[in-house]
């Protein structure tokens, strides 16, 4: 295994933060590998050309998966008019995650989106683990917040032979995840995830959100959720240039390469 840390950034149309973004990784881990699926009517010509400059491995989704549900941010209200990602949306984002995992020897993939960066070299991975999530319990600023998973979730996952606890979740972008054990818990539980897809729906809508799915992929595995406190919001806390990585960074030109 040559590689620590390889990337995987879900692109749309932001090319410049985006290329920005992996370029972040590959100034601190130079032979990262660099993989780019852009969603479907995102701009996969930009991508495919300023990726060709940093050799990444750029694909695009079989079809435009979108923002999972409808939600309230700092920045509005935005409406897709659903709830969450229907099952074949949720298994197409992991098949794009899945399919990368095949092409690479790392041990450690970093999830990338538009708006995260890596600052630092990342200490977390001097340790052993399976996933690393964004902080939650507490959150930097010492909130605890409220995305807790379901009693159903847990015992779901108990049942399949998966583990029963975690801190919540938080896997979005900036997660950082053993590629090695993502492939065997997929592997592992995409029959059962996609037989009871439409019943943890009706429990929870998080199954279709992909900052759930993901660790949960991991916990139906039997892989433990861990937390990186070294990873924060920008929009949370006025001392992100102290963090490792940053995510939800909206403005690219902040951060120096």
């Amino acid at each position: 295994m040559s590689k620590l840390l390889s990337c995987y950034l879900w692109a749309f149309k932001n090319y410049k933060a985006g290329i920005k973004s992996v370029s972040t990784v590959r100034k601190f881990y130079p032979n990262a590998d660099v993989f780019i699926n852009v969603d479907f009517e995102g701009d996969f010509d930009n991508y495919t050309r300023e990726g060709n400059e940093i050799n990444a491995v750029v694909t695009k989704n079989n079809f435009q998966l979108g923002y999972c549900g409808d939600f309230n941010s700092i920045y509005g209200k935005v409406t897709v008019g659903r709830e969450c990602w229907p099952r074949e949306y949720t298994f197409e984002w992991l098949r794009g995650v899945y399919d990368a995992c095949l092409k690479t020897d790392s041990k450690y993939i970093l999830l990338l989106e538009e708006d995260d960066y890596v600052l630092k070299p990342v200490s977390i991975l001097q340790t052993e683990f399976s996933i690393a999530i964004h902080p939650t319990d507490p959150s930097p600023i010492g909130v605890r917040r409220a995305n807790y998973i379901p009693n159903e979730f847990i015992i779901y996952s108990y049942e399949h032979g998966g583990v029963a606890t975690s801190p919540g979740y938080a896997a979005g972008g900036g997660t950082i995840f053993n590629r090695e054990h993502f492939v065997k818990a997929w592997e592992k539980s995409k029959d059962a995830l996609w037989k009871d897809y439409d019943y943890l729906k009706q429990v929870n809508k998080i199954i279709g959100w992909q900052d759930f799915v993901f660790q949960f992929v991991f916990m139906m595995g039997g892989y433990d959720v861990i937390q990186n406190h070294n990873l924060c919001e920008e929009w949370e806390v006025k001392d992100w240039k102290n963090f490792e990585i940053v995510t939800g960074l909206k403005d690219h030109t902040l951060v120096e390469l």
